[in-house]
């Protein structure tokens, strides 16, 4: 019975090293242990390639073929016959502007002026220019009182210029916090301090305020395009005359909505 027992016990050994032969033969010799997928890093890699995929459609979108921006049907309608890089007198200058011009209200005459390069670190070119026509722009016009000051205190502040005599000035003081960042602080280089307020707000439409930006440029309204053409020459006339001391690049009039021209100095 014992030598049978044995024989039973050799003979599994036997069938189960049969077993794991034949699994080792059938098994691929280039098979690998498969590693647990890391979903983090995957989701991280899909997030990687949809946000280069969004960038790359964005600077598609933003590509032009002639890596200039595309204008209007209407603008290009109106400088078909226009020389840009020609200079052309005053009077001239006008009628072209007009005739370029494609705004559907009443549009304003602007003159861009280009300073030349100075010398001068920080130099702040700004002022008042007052025109023989005005500039066409109605302002909503307050003179400073003590009832006035308790009401900016409050959060008023619906007008577009505000005029100070030179007493009031001093009690300003209170709310230089709230008119400063809003650029309605009454300034003497702005004609906005006068020791006549109410005359300098009778008068105010026809100042043109003027301010040097970071480009050396001024921009100052002249008029309104339905103007007749010699009110708009007199004011572009007072305008150059009044900045004979400042060397010019270029100056060019245009309209609201319409292409520039360039004036002759």
């Amino acid at each position: 019975m014992a030598k049978k027992k044995l024989d039973v016990g050799d003979q599994k050994a036997e069938d189960e090293k049969m077993v794991e032969d034949v699994t080792e033969q059938t098994k691929p010799e280039s098979a690998e242990i498969e590693k647990p997928v890391d979903k983090t890093e995957e989701k991280k890699a899909s997030d990687k390639s949809k946000k280069t995929k969004v960038k790359a459609s964005k600077q598609s979108r933003r590509a032009k073929p002639s890596g200039r921006r595309q204008r209007s049907k209407k603008y290009q309608d109106s400088i078909k016959d226009l020389d840009k890089d020609q200079q052309y007198p005053i009077d001239e200058a006008i009628k072209l502007v007009k005739d370029s011009s494609y705004s559907k209200f009443d549009g304003t005459f602007t003159l861009h002026i280009q300073l030349s390069k100075s010398k001068k670190k920080d130099e702040a070119i700004r002022g008042t220019i007052k025109l023989p026509h005005g500039t066409g722009k109605k302002q909503k016009i307050e003179i400073v009182s003590i009832d006035l000051i308790e009401k900016i205190q409050k959060g008023y502040s619906d007008f577009d210029v505000l005029i100070a005599s030179s007493e009031m000035m001093p009690k300003l003081a209170q709310v230089a916090k709230i008119l400063g960042p809003k650029g309605k602080m009454p300034n003497p280089k702005d004609g906005t301090v006068s020791d006549n307020p109410e005359q300098t707000a009778k008068d105010l439409d026809q100042i043109a305020p003027y301010r040097m930006d970071a480009g050396r440029n001024l921009h100052i309204n002249v008029g309104k395009v339905s103007w007749e053409n010699a009110k708009i020459a007199e004011n572009i006339a007072v305008v150059l005359k009044a900045l004979t001391h400042h060397k010019k690049d270029s100056v060019t009039l245009s309209p609201s909505m319409g292409s520039g021209v360039k004036i002759a100095l």
